[in-house]
Formats: C-alpha cells, structure tokens, sequence
C-alpha cells in the first residue's frame, strides 16, 4: 500500500519547495505537507482548484485542448498545479523557478503511485 505522505515528502526533498498539497478537483484537501506553517494548505488547495478550473475553460475557449500544467509566478515564488486526472491535482508552492523542472519530473514519476493510493488508477 501506498503511503501518501511518504510520497509527498519527496516533493519537500526538493531544494526550495515549500509546501506540497494532494487535493480533489471538489477543493478539498486529501493530505498536504509543508516546511513551515505559514500558508492554509486547505485554502490553498481550494483556491487552485478553481484556478484551474478556470485555465481549463480558457483552453476550451482557445481551443488548445486540455491543461497540462499550470504555473503561476509571483514576487516570492511560484505556485504549480498538476491535474491528476478528473478526480485529483497536486499543488506545489515553490521558492523561484530554480528547481521547477525537477518538480514537474516529480509530479510525472509519482503519478501512477498517488493514483494507485487514491485508488482510482
């Protein structure tokens, strides 16, 4: 069986990650880990949820066919939103965009073991 946390935890062995969140596309949190407790990882989680569903309606509308990934870059960092399938998305709040690829690389090697957990793979 696979251990959800054990998983994510990977994502914070990333230099510069801050904060990893497993949410359902209904906005609530399945688990989350974080460095530091400054951010709501359940807000968090809800908000990008509805952010993505956004960026999915802007992909219809543009016809560029479905989201793959989304990233979002602000003064302190970045935010990345990976659909997990219908049913999932991971959130991974990031310091800068030094070590971005090697979380995307994350999100795809980890896919099939945090679906096979969720047990809808």
């Amino acid at each position: 069986m696979v251990d959800l946390k054990q998983t994510l935890s990977r994502f914070l062995s990333i230099p510069g990650v801050r904060q990893v969140i497993l949410v359902g596309r209904e906005g609530l949190m399945i688990e989350g880990l974080t460095r530091d407790g400054k951010d709501d990882m359940e807000a968090v989680g809800a908000l990008m949820t509805s952010g993505l569903g956004t960026a999915e309606a802007l992909g219809q509308e543009i016809s560029r066919g479905s989201v793959v990934g989304l990233l979002l870059e602000y003064e302190h960092g970045l935010v990345s939103v990976d659909p997990l399938g219908d049913f999932a998305l991971i959130v991974t709040l990031l310091e800068n965009a030094s070590n971005i690829s090697r979380v995307r690389h994350m999100v795809r090697a980890s896919r099939n073991e945090i679906l096979e957990a969720l047990d809808i793979a």
